[in-house]
């Protein structure tokens, strides 16, 4: 089955019609972000719509201001869903502009471009929906609220089988070009070291203190050292959180956050086992005591070759947007903000051509990254443990723009950047079509998805 041209119109004069609504949206959470845990107006304004919409909403009480919206005829058919975010990054406030102008200073803003993921699920969800419906297929369609991707994630709901059922599950992600995700990300743990000395004088009787505070420079040593000796893609990034309270006082406490990143999860279990060895020497070498908390995990994300190639049969089918005389001058103007040297980071690691950056803007469908991994971590991982799961990347940002910056920022409130969200919900929408409509293809999704091994290693041989 090929996707006819005339479900292509269908779909698109369906999207046209609330293309303003769904800009509107798109543009007023951007213009009020929300950090991670803290989406409550985002939340709402996803919930209200849906349920205007006749999607059967239910919140989850695992996580606050996640929730779960569905149509079809309940409990029949496959179950295609769309995971939607909406949380931004602290400190990233910056205006639609090409220079760096902070809203609010300090401020949270969308460098990650949640406010056009959550506006580009909704389209695939109430577009797959207008679709199946018109046509009598029985299948049901789930979007999923998935609050503080930039923290805790989707693990929450995962743990607790909000997913379990699910047929296929699909999302995208903002970035400077459009192609499928068939690349792999990394599986990390994040967690914080607490080390509790004990205080005294620092001039008058130092030696009767013990510095928590040199505990975690010794920690931090250890990691430093343990680079060497780590398997490949094995990555540690640490901030100190705590110092102490000040210098006359030996620190009785102190603290570092770690990020500890691998190839899969189960390599991830295996760094950690020498994590907790450096965090005991430490205390030795101090004596000193130390707690570990531990904040989130993800698990690397496995790419579903199945739901992949109906994903980029989608993006195939529907013709790109057009950039306007304007959004092309914004483009150019932005892109000349990230230093020629810096702009091929967003390209080399998924393998995309760097003849690319020659122009402002992908405005064609590339196909990257097949074999490939990069160093980020994305909670759609622990879905795709569970679930067969695609997922796509929709050039919201001009070329040679990352993620977790200001120029993403800027780019992420533009009218431009609103359009390539359109195009990619409506991918998404087309890819749902294929799998609802054909059993075969999820079949074929469910075999791939049960040949990988859920604890599978890197190192194993």
């Amino acid at each position: 089955m090929s996707i006819s041209p005339e479900i292509v119109r269908k779909l698109e004069a369906f999207v046209s019609e609330k293309s303003e609504r769904y800009d509107a949206l798109a543009r007023d959470i951007w213009e009020h972000p929300e950090p991670s845990h803290q989406e409550a107006r985002s939340s709402a304004r996803y919930r209200e719509w849906l349920a205007a919409e006749g999607f059967r909403v239910t919140e989850f009480p695992e996580m606050p201001y996640s929730f779960c919206a569905e149509r079809g005829p309940d409990g029949e058919g496959p179950v295609i869903a769309f995971m939607g975010e909406y949380d931004a990054l602290p400190g990233m406030s910056q205006a639609c502009a090409t220079v760096r102008e902070p809203l609010v200073p300090g401020g949270a803003g969308h460098a990650c471009g949640h406010n056009l993921l959550g506006m580009g699920a909704l389209v695939a969800a109430e577009g797959l929906a207008a679709l199946l419906e018109a046509e009598g297929t029985r299948a049901r369609v789930r979007f999923y609220g998935c609050p503080a991707e930039e923290s805790l994630g989707r693990i929450p709901l995962v743990k607790a089988g909000r997913f379990n059922d699910v047929s296929a599950a699909l999302t995208w992600h903002p970035a400077d070009v459009n192609t499928v995700h068939r690349y792999t990300t990394s599986a990390n743990l994040s967690l914080v070291v607490r080390f509790k000395g004990r205080a005294s004088h620092a001039g008058m009787a130092p030696h009767a203190g013990r510095s928590a505070l040199d505990a975690v420079q010794l920690f931090n040593l250890a990691i430093e050292f343990m680079r060497e000796h780590s398997p490949p893609g094995t990555l540690f990034h640490y901030v100190i959180t705590d110092g102490g309270d000040r210098p006359n006082i030996v620190p009785e406490h102190a603290a570092v956050h770690l990020y500890v990143r691998a190839p899969v999860a189960a390599d991830v279990h295996r760094a950690m086992k020498r994590v907790r060895n450096a965090i005991r020497g430490a205390c030795l070498m101090t004596e000193t005591t130390a707690d570990i908390t531990i904040k989130a995990g993800k698990c690397d994300f496995i790419p579903n070759p199945a739901v992949q190639e109906a994903i980029y049969e989608a993006m195939r089918a529907l013709p790109l947007p057009v950039p306007s005389i304007e959004e092309r001058a914004f483009a150019v103007a932005l892109q000349k903000t990230v230093a020629p040297a810096d702009r091929c980071a967003t390209l080399v690691p998924i393998g995309a051509p760097l003849s690319l950056l020659k122009k402002p803007l992908h405005l064609e469908v590339g196909d990257f990254g097949e074999g490939r991994r990069i160093g980020g971590s994305l909670d759609t991982g622990d879905v795709s443990y569970i679930v067969p799961t695609g997922q796509l990347n929709a050039a919201t940002w001009p070329l040679g723009v990352g993620a977790h910056t200001w120029q993403s920022c800027a780019a992420s409130g533009s009218s431009w950047a609103m359009k390539a969200a359109r195009y990619a919900g409506m991918s998404l929408a087309l890819a749902g079509y294929l799998l609802a409509n054909q059993p075969a293809r999820l079949d074929a999704a469910r075999a791939a998805h049960r040949r990988v091994p859920p604890y599978r290693s890197t190192m194993d041989v």
